[in-house]
């Protein structure tokens, strides 16, 4: 007589299921509330730094578009500092532009104070590079959150009227041999204390030469 033998498959009961998928859940859960948490304080810590930089970028961007075209039309530096024209300095200069009715002038000034000065009447925010309009009794506000603003002045044939070393001390007996300039601008925005500072952003001109200007003495 033949005896069968029946085998039967091993497997998990409903119970030990439910058990190992209510032990799962709760891990992932934990898991993801981690994640969560995690993500939020990287986008409150970094995304706002990075959000900034954009602005920094096309504030450096627009201050630059104005220097370079002012300096193409100048025909010179103002040098008598009457306000609000000033003597050129690693933190300002006064343009002198050709215009229907004779000239006009343009000035550049670097408030590198953390509050707003008046300058002339004028009102300079803090931090701030400013493009006053003498002709036109205007003020704009180029570019703010800046650390450092230099402009610097060359002969025509580029050798710098300074000590070549920030912040770019400018001599005063060479004045009248301005031919060239550049502007280097630095800047930053947000607060390390709650970590949305951004990087420092460096934002440079070429040497710029005065178009309306003989470059020859």
């Amino acid at each position: 007589m033949t005896t069968l033998s029946h085998n039967r498959t091993s497997g998990f009961t409903l119970v030990e299921v439910l058990v190992g998928m209510t032990l799962s859940l709760i891990v992932m859960a934990g898991v993801l509330s981690g994640y969560v948490f995690l993500g939020r304080n990287f986008t409150r810590s970094l995304g706002l730094s990075s959000a900034n930089e954009p602005t920094l970028e096309s504030q450096g961007r627009r201050a630059l578009a104005y220097f370079v075209q002012d300096v193409r039309m100048a025909s010179g530096v103002d040098l008598t500092g009457v306000a609000p024209s000033v003597v050129p300095s690693a933190s300002g200069v006064t343009l002198v532009l050709p215009a229907a009715a004779g000239k006009k002038l343009i000035t550049y000034l670097f408030n590198n104070t953390n509050a707003p000065v008046v300058f002339d009447a004028y009102t300079l925010p803090a931090q701030s590079l400013v493009r006053i309009d003498q002709s036109a009794g205007t003020a704009l506000t180029l570019h703010t959150n800046l650390l450092t603003v230099y402009f610097r002045y060359f002969d025509s044939s580029a050798r710098p009227y300074d000590n070549t070393l920030e912040p770019y001390t400018t001599a005063t007996t060479y004045l009248s041999g301005i031919k060239q300039l550049s502007l280097t601008l630095t800047s930053q925005a947000g607060n390390p204390v709650n970590g949305t500072q951004t990087p420092v952003y460096v934002t440079t001109s070429p040497l710029l030469i005065l178009r309306n200007k003989p470059l020859l003495p």
